[in-house]
């Protein structure tokens, strides 16, 4: 082969590669799911983080104002058809309609499910236990109600009117002031370009807390993948971050995000056995010190990229 022709095969090569690795960046979710990507060449650390952001706690109250509260323009966006709910935060799987509403209803709870094991066993839940154990005792003025003569009861006449049927009973659905949980997602990224810590928000899931719950447990209600919620944040000029000092000053919920103008713990980072912090240090208070721990860390990073 002469040289004319090696140098037009590199030209071809160099003219290919361009494309080659625009499809491979094209593939690579983390990337795909960013607002502001940094790509995997200009970054000296990664880490994959989960936060729990209550929406009661006072610093997070301004997405939470009333009639603004971010979980309600979730729902909207739902149902609007603005943002796609998926199963959870792998943003893999998505939920149609109606599976998010049916996550949105409330667990139905019987009469006895609400009783203490003492009321139980004392007789109320059961209205023939109940009258069983009433019968022949004190009616609480001195008398029997064995003894007191029962009133004979006429039969219902007919008037000629068939009573209703009975409507079925229509599951509730949680209230967006009840969906008061936030789990964030997101990656702590070191640019070495710029030397300087980035955190990534990949998706949001919107939770129902334990104590909301018949089973006491958090149930998650769907995940969204936070460029999508992004865009429909800064198209909605509604989704409001409530500024109680200086009401002036009230922000699009984007630019909150953006700000970090939040506070959420962490309560998993990225591991092999993908546990929760409370999981592998054997109990609430080892997971929170080890949440504050990593914050530390992070910082710590960034600050030996400025060390002479």
């Amino acid at each position: 082969m002469n040289m004319k022709n090696w140098i037009t095969l590199g030209i071809a090569v160099l003219g290919f590669a361009p494309a080659l690795m625009a499809q491979e960046k094209a593939k690579n979710p983390r990337i795909e799911n960013s607002i502001r990507p940094i790509y995997d060449e200009n970054i000296h650390y990664r880490a994959r983080l989960w936060r729990r952001m209550d929406l009661n706690e006072k610093i997070n109250q301004p997405f939470f104002s009333s009639n603004n509260e971010i979980s309600k323009f979730l729902l909207e966006g739902v149902r609007a058809g603005l943002l796609t709910p998926y199963k959870n935060d792998s943003l893999s799987s998505k939920l149609t309609l109606a599976q998010f509403e049916e996550n949105l209803k409330i667990e139905e709870q019987d009469n006895e499910a609400q009783l203490s094991d003492a009321e139980v066993a004392a007789g109320f839940g059961d209205e023939k236990k109940a009258g069983a154990a009433t019968a022949g005792s004190d009616d609480g003025w001195g008398g029997s109600p064995s003894s007191t003569p029962k009133a004979e009861t006429a039969p219902a006449a007919n008037d000629g009117f068939a009573k209703p049927a009975a409507s079925p009973q229509v599951a509730a659905s949680y209230f967006a002031k009840e969906l008061s949980i936030l789990e964030i997602q997101e990656d702590a990224i070191i640019d070495k370009q710029r030397s300087r810590l980035y955190f990534d928000i990949q998706s949001l899931t919107l939770v129902v807390p334990a104590s909301k719950t018949k089973a006491g447990f958090d149930k998650p209600i769907a995940s969204f993948q936070y460029k999508e919620v992004y865009k429909y944040f800064k198209s909605n000029p509604n989704c409001i971050w409530y500024n109680a000092i200086n009401e002036m000053q009230h922000k699009n919920m984007a630019d909150a995000f953006d700000l970090r103008l939040f506070q959420a713990r962490i309560i998993k980072k990225g591991n092999a056995g993908n546990q929760y912090l409370t999981d592998i240090y054997k109990g609430d208070k080892e997971g929170l010190l080890m949440s504050q721990m990593i914050e530390h860390q992070l910082l710590e990073l960034e600050n030996n990229l400025w060390e002479n």
